[in-house]
C-alpha cells in the first residue's frame, strides 16, 4: 500500500473509531463524509437536542502534498498522536488549526 492509501485508511479508521460514540437525550447523529479524490474527511455531529439544533464538524482532515492536515479538533484527544500511533510519521501530521508561525512549536510537521 503506497504512502498516500495508507494515510487514507488511517483517517478514515480514526473517524470511524469516534463516530461510534453517542451522546444521551437527543436525536443527534454522527456523520461521516469520505472525499478520497479530494482528500477531505470529516465527522459531524447533526440533529436535535430538544429544542437545540445541533450542527457541527468535530473532525477535519484533508492531505495535501503528501501531510495530514488537522484543520479541526473538537475532541480532547490528541489525534495526532493516535496516527502516530497507526504509523503516520510525525512529520507528516500538520496542525492546519495552528496559524503557520506557530506550527514549528507544535512538535509535528510545518507544511
Amino acid at each position: 500500500m503506497d504512502k498516500l492509501e495508507s494515510y487514507r485508511c488511517c483517517i478514515q479508521t480514526l473517524l470511524e473509531k469516534y463516530a461510534q460514540s453517542k451522546f444521551l437525550n437527543n436525536e443527534a447523529e454522527n456523520q461521516l463524509f469520505f472525499d478520497p479524490i479530494r482528500n477531505h474527511y470529516q465527522l459531524m455531529r447533526v440533529g436535535w437536542k430538544d429544542l437545540e439544533r445541533i450542527y457541527y464538524t468535530v473532525l477535519h482532515f484533508d492531505i495535501k502534498d503528501g501531510k495530514i492536515w488537522l484543520q479541526h479538533n473538537a475532541t480532547d484527544v490528541d489525534v495526532g498522536q493516535e496516527l502516530m500511533e497507526m504509523g503516520v510519521a510525525q512529520e507528516d501530521i500538520v496542525l492546519g488549526l495552528h496559524p503557520a508561525y506557530k506550527r514549528p512549536y507544535t512538535g509535528y510537521g510545518i507544511a
